[in-house]
């Protein structure tokens, strides 16, 4: 059964589908685990360690790195080696594993906000039109590369991007009806613009992680606020004005976005968690406003 055959969508469709020309309808979507299976983010992160992609020294832009001497070394000796060598180089996989032990030791510490900005920090150095450049080369990486794994250092992590259809046949759905759409991710802005952009979405509508500029630069000053659990709510409201009628994501750190939709909540179970624990840990009622997905379908 398609998405919008369920009862609760199709009622909601049909609700929204006479608005005023000029009283268009916000929808408001998540992006990694919901309009796509996989993390761009991440990916883009992974990309940036596997191409040597750095501007600047990660020690210089995570001055509270326990290791920040061991990861500037690192980097230095690594800066000096030639681009072909470089990832066969002994000192590539130390490297490789000092930035990623970071990252996720913070998110299992719950420093989810913070980990998410560090990494985006990592571009600092880099021009507007630079670091677009790298998000749209780390889509069609991931978009053409199978569904499999790479290794780094010493953590195999994934590989290949994929569109979610039940999401994809919603936007488009809510874009015949001329829904003004948005993405709020907690990924950087520029990884999260061509997945939309593939959408009919334009990057006036995608809000995620990015960088203060100064003299044409990013500087490693995350713009605030980071849009991670309730701060998506305050960085949309940066944006625009309107309360959105449906939100959809799929995880639990987005129950703030999905309680400031007015009325439709999809929530897609990319990540097979329980949905029960979801509403119970969330501490949410599950009521007729909410939709959720329990096996969505992966694009090929």
């Amino acid at each position: 059964m398609s998405i919008l055959d369920l009862p609760a969508v199709s009622d909601f469709l049909r609700s929204h589908s006479n608005h005023a020309s000029h009283e268009r309808p916000v929808a408001v979507f998540d992006c990694d685990g919901t309009v796509i299976r996989g993390d761009v983010g991440e990916a883009m992160l992974y990309y940036q360690i596997e191409h040597f992609l750095f501007k600047v020294s990660p020690a210089a832009v995570w001055p509270d790195h326990p290791e920040r001497g061991v990861l500037d070394e690192l980097f230095r000796h690594l800066s000096a080696v030639d681009p072909e060598n470089r990832c066969a180089h002994p000192a590539f996989a130390s490297f490789a594993d000092h930035v990623l032990s970071w990252y996720f030791g913070q998110i299992n510490d719950g420093k989810v906000e913070k980990a998410c900005a560090d990494i985006v920090r990592l571009f600092a150095g880099y021009t507007l039109a630079e670091v677009r450049g790298v998000a749209v080369r780390v889509f069609e990486d991931e978009r053409s590369s199978p569904d499999s794994s790479r290794r780094l250092g010493t953590r195999i992590l994934p590989k290949g991007i994929r569109y979610i259809k039940e999401s994809v046949d919603l936007i488009r759905e809510l874009q015949r009806l001329r829904f003004h759409i948005w993405a709020v991710s907690g990924s950087n802005k520029w990884s999260v613009e061509p997945v939309f952009g593939q959408l009919g979405v334009g990057p006036e509508c995608v809000i995620g992680i990015e960088l203060e500029e100064a003299n044409g630069v990013l500087t490693p000053r995350a713009v605030p606020p980071v849009p991670i659990r309730e701060n998506k709510v305050h960085a949309f409201q940066r944006h625009t004005a309107g309360v959105p009628v449906l939100v959809a994501s799929d995880s639990r750190n987005d129950i703030p976005l999905f309680l400031y939709s007015s009325a439709l909540k999809v929530r897609i179970n990319s990540r097979n968690r329980s949905t029960e624990e979801f509403f119970r840990e969330g501490k949410v009622t599950r009521d007729d406003q909410w939709v959720v997905i329990e096996q969505p379908t992966i694009e090929e």
